[in-house]
């Protein structure tokens, strides 16, 4: 698969601190991809850095496959938005639009009404940029962005400042580029969100990669788990013990939390496990699916990976 941007083993200094340490992405062509972190995990130094932006101190970035300090020669395919805050405020929003239109050189593609009924503002567009609230500056310009026809749009935290419509106009637009078979990749904190639209994406954790891969990857769907509470616990653990293709993977109390490593054993399903239980003498008190959303699964690895930065600095 075509690879749209990338960075290898990216690593940037200010001084003696390092806000991005050897950071490898590879961002699939047709992807929603999602760059995810905490304040401060190096969301915006890593963008700065893939986009030619800034200089890294150590590796590189290719930009569909163009060195990210070329990426001029990307010639209109690449579009970028990191705020609102360099709209020019006396123009309206059409006339931002026209604006840009004629500066960056892209008279194909999208055009100005289109992509203004594309963000919902149509019946804005002749309010003038200074007196549209921070959501529809944020979308008028994910407007910009579009205009022409970019293959890889770069989004800085997008949802910022919409309302609860803005946002679901925004994720619908998300789709539908992906439709097109345009590449999103989308620096942002709203996890809620954007698990609706997310196909792949990292987790950052003071400048390190804490976890990439698919939405499913990320959150551990793709290795379903099961509640079970029971009493005694420690027959229940014996029981489950002998099942192969299932492990306990937590306990707490009277709860035990296992994961399918693969299917049930020998296509034993929730219905059985819980006879299975019963006939060792376990009284079960839950069997259930455990859900795991992207946001748990974001503060587990975030949480894991500043526990291994701490071992690390024990042992230095």
């Amino acid at each position: 698969m075509p690879i749209a941007l990338e960075t290898r083993s990216l690593t940037k200094r200010f001084g003696d601190v390092v806000a991005v340490r050897d950071l490898s992405l590879r961002v699939p062509s047709g992807e929603i991809y999602g760059l995810l972190g905490p304040n401060g995990s190096g969301k915006t130094t890593t963008l700065a850095c893939a986009l030619g932006l800034m200089r890294p101190t150590d590796g590189h970035a290719l930009v569909l496959g163009t060195p990210a300090h070329r990426i001029a020669e990307t010639r209109g395919a690449v579009s970028v938005v990191f705020d609102g805050s360099d709209l020019v405020d006396e123009l309206s929003a059409r006339q931002n639009l026209e604006f840009a239109r004629r500066l960056l050189g892209r008279p194909h593609g999208r055009g100005t009404q289109e992509v203004l009924e594309l963000v919902g503002l149509t019946a804005l567009a002749r309010r003038r940029a200074a007196r549209l609230s921070l959501g529809e500056r944020r979308r008028l310009a994910v407007a910009r962005a579009l205009l022409g026809d970019p293959r890889l749009l770069v989004l800085d935290e997008p949802l910022s400042g919409l309302d609860p419509a803005g946002v679901r106009t925004m994720l619908a637009l998300f789709r539908t580029l992906a439709g097109e078979g345009r590449t999103l990749f989308l620096s942002s904190h709203r996890l809620r969100e954007l698990e609706t639209v997310l196909t792949r994406g990292a987790i950052l954790s003071q400048g390190r990669l804490a976890a990439e891969g698919t939405l499913a990857e990320l959150t551990g769907a793709d290795r379903p788990r099961l509640r079970v509470r029971a009493t005694p616990l420690e027959r229940a653990r014996e029981v489950l013990s002998t099942l192969e293709t299932l492990r306990v993977v937590s306990e707490e109390q009277d709860l035990l939390t296992i994961e399918l490593r693969n299917e049930l054993d020998g296509g034993l399903d929730g219905a059985g496990l819980n006879r299975r239980l019963v006939e060792a003498g376990c009284d079960v008190h839950e069997l259930a699916p455990e859900r795991r959303d992207l946001a748990s699964a974001f503060d587990l690895w975030v949480a894991r990976a500043r526990e291994t930065d701490r071992r690390q600095e024990l042992r230095a």
